[in-house]
């Protein structure tokens, strides 16, 4: 057993105290130390991960990333209130709005009778809306100063010792051999077609420009933010009268998704939680998420992904009948979305065949470690260009 035996091991023990409970009264939370300090239920345990199965490159940028965002928290914990709504700019000019979520604990259930788990999440922030085309194309743009890029988005090889700008060396998407809309319009739409490595490498782009540590939201905290704090199967209750104010949903073929904003906002000011496009979450997708976590109650729960597919989307798109696009309904992730990419091995960037997929951002108001950040960005999903199988 390992104790606190030297001033230099007080003092750092006594910091990462004082930035949980910055953290804490930022959100406006009244948490003690020792709850605070209680462990996430995070399943396979990030512990488990081997050290040689860790990309360096990608290590180094999650810490000064993290860097970032610790030096970014310490300035803003200086301003009374902090936990409230706010917009975010992105380098390109581009704004991201985030509505604050405060938390309570919930009960969990799963599609199967005896999945139920008793849930306490963290407060967080999530993005009002679904990720637009103007946010992506600004993360996917080519950078032409420093040439093109490898198909896993890196810098080419030949060119990255000259480079001294971090945010270059983040991996961007590579072009696509077909347009991943299938035809339908792009301005003031969600970006779709996008895959979950793609999603996590525009959160990490987001990060390093803003100070603040994005991510795509876990299944729990997605559903709990779609209810809009209410026990109700519906972000506006259970009233089927009142779903096409709120939702997009059992629209014909050859129709073609809407635009953000377009219907009112949920208790929390987050619209299209139901229905317009699928969105990604962190999970990967299991039957029984209470005997996969082997517990009643969880923290922060996070089902990590230990291969591509399936992960969890929720929400339903603007095909799906109303009872598809419950705040519980869960869509799994398929290879089959990529059937028509013609790369071998295909595009780990882009679901050619999902036009109906998206992905909105959260932003927890406990800053992980910069490990963690490590494993929210890089979860296995960038290997799925060699390992799915489509059919």
């Amino acid at each position: 057993m390992y104790g606190i035996n030297n001033k230099k091991s007080a003092h750092f023990a006594s910091v990462v105290l004082a930035l949980s409970f910055m953290t804490v009264l930022c959100s406006g939370q009244s948490v003690s130390a020792a709850e605070q300090i209680v462990p996430n239920d995070i399943k396979p345990a990030l512990s488990k991960v081997a050290h040689t199965d860790i990309n360096e490159e990608q290590m180094r940028l999650a810490k000064v990333i993290h860097k970032k965002i610790i030096e970014t928290q310490a300035k803003e914990a200086k301003q009374n209130d902090t936990f409230k709504a706010y917009t975010d700019k992105m380098l390109a000019g581009i704004q991201i709005e985030m509505q604050p979520i405060k938390t309570k604990p919930f009960v969990w259930k799963g599609e199967e009778k005896d999945d139920t788990l008793k849930v306490t999440l963290d407060d967080f922030w999530m993005a009002s809306t679904e990720t637009t085309w103007a946010a992506y194309d600004a993360f996917y743009a080519t950078d032409s100063a420093h040439g093109s890029r490898e198909k896993d988005g890196s810098v080419n090889k030949h060119v990255r010792p000259y480079i001294k700008n971090d945010l270059v060396l983040i991996a961007r998407p590579t072009p696509q051999y077909h347009p991943v809309t299938h035809g339908m319009p792009k301005v003031g739409y969600s970006a779709v077609g996008v895959t979950h490595h793609a999603a996590n490498k525009f959160c990490q782009w987001l990060s390093f420009q803003t100070g603040h540590f994005y991510r795509l939201p876990t299944e729990a905290e997605w559903e709990y933010a779609c209810r809009g704090g209410s026990k109700k199967i519906y972000s506006w209750g259970d009233d089927l009268k009142s779903a096409t104010e709120f939702a997009w949903f059992g629209q014909k073929e050859g129709s073609v998704y809407h635009k953000a904003k377009q219907k009112k906002p949920n208790a929390y000011g987050l619209y299209d939680m139901h229905g317009n496009v699928l969105e990604l979450t962190l999970d990967a997708y299991v039957e029984n998420r209470k005997k996969h976590f082997g517990k009643d109650k969880v923290r922060n729960p996070w089902v990590k992904a230990t291969k591509p597919y399936p992960h969890v989307t929720k929400g339903g798109q603007w095909k799906y009948p109303l009872e598809k696009i419950v705040a519980s309904a869960r869509t799994p992730t398929q290879p089959r979305w990529k059937r028509t990419d013609p790369q071998n091995p295909k595009s780990i960037w882009a679901f050619s065949n999902a036009p109906f997929l998206g992905f909105r951002v959260v932003r927890p108001v406990t800053i992980p470690t910069a490990k963690e950040i490590y494993h929210y960005w890089n979860s296995g999903t960038e290997l799925d260009g060699e390992m799915a199988t489509y059919k």
